[in-house]
């Protein structure tokens, strides 16, 4: 399977944090993707994994460390949640450093402008769609990465797998929705100055992770290991 660079590079621009240029300091990765599991979509996504684990596991493997059906669940999570924060972690460490030292010029401003009430209000309704972002991405990934390692547990990942039901739970459309129609019916010039500058800086920050993407720049660098935490759970790997 090959692994397209490309949409990682539009998958961190979803994820960062809002407007990283402006963050200071930056909400902590790994605090970032419990949060996002803690959302209603990510309960959700962590419900389809447990079932996943619970049809995937070896039955006598199971008997013989003496795990529990119900216990497969929320220890699949930590894995994935430990895993999912090392996925961010690598891929976003050399774009922070780059950002860092080439700060956007409207920084001030923005920071400004993220204490107007409309701008609250905005940020506020983005969030459930950038935690849905985050899960799509550690959630994609990680189902790739068991399948070119041959890890014999069911796909979770709604976009590959066609689960409707869980599709219809990702709030990213609607939030999108909500969002414009918040913007249309503003007559906020800060909201209105707030998103231009927003603009601007995603643009800047495209610039830089095109600039320090890599070649090793895959999901196989950030997941490799994973099947080791999930043999404890019984889940086998190989032919």
């Amino acid at each position: 399977m090959q692994f397209n660079r490309r949409s990682i590079v539009i998958a961190l621009l979803l994820i960062q944090a809002p407007l990283a240029w402006a963050q200071a300091p930056e909400k902590d990765k790994a605090a970032r993707v419990r949060e996002a599991f803690a959302s209603p979509y990510g309960i959700a996504l962590t419900a389809e994994l447990g079932k996943s684990l619970r049809v995937s596991a070896d039955p006598t493997c199971l008997t013989e460390k003496g795990l529990a059906a119900d216990q497969l669940g929320p220890r699949g999570r930590d894995i994935v949640i430990k895993w999912g924060t090392r996925l961010l972690e690598g891929l976003l460490a050399p774009i922070d450093q780059q950002i860092s030292a080439r700060p956007f010029a409207g920084t001030a401003e923005l920071e400004r402008l993220k204490g107007n009430a409309d701008v609250k209000r905005y940020l506020a309704m983005e969030e459930p769609m950038r935690q849905a972002k985050i899960l799509d991405v550690v959630f994609e990934n990680f189902d790739r990465y068991n399948l070119v390692r041959r890890v014999r547990l069911r796909a979770v990942y709604p976009l590959g797998t066609g689960n409707q039901d869980l599709l219809r739970l990702n709030p990213i459309d609607a939030t999108e929705e909500a969002l414009d129609r918040f913007v249309d019916g503003s007559r906020s010039k800060a909201l209105k100055r707030f998103l231009k500058l927003s603009e601007q800086a995603a643009t800047a920050e495209a610039a830089v992770i095109k600039a320090v993407q890599s070649p090793q720049m895959t999901p196989l660098n950030f997941f490799e290991g994973v099947e080791s935490d999930l043999a404890e759970l019984c889940i086998r790997s190989g032919k």
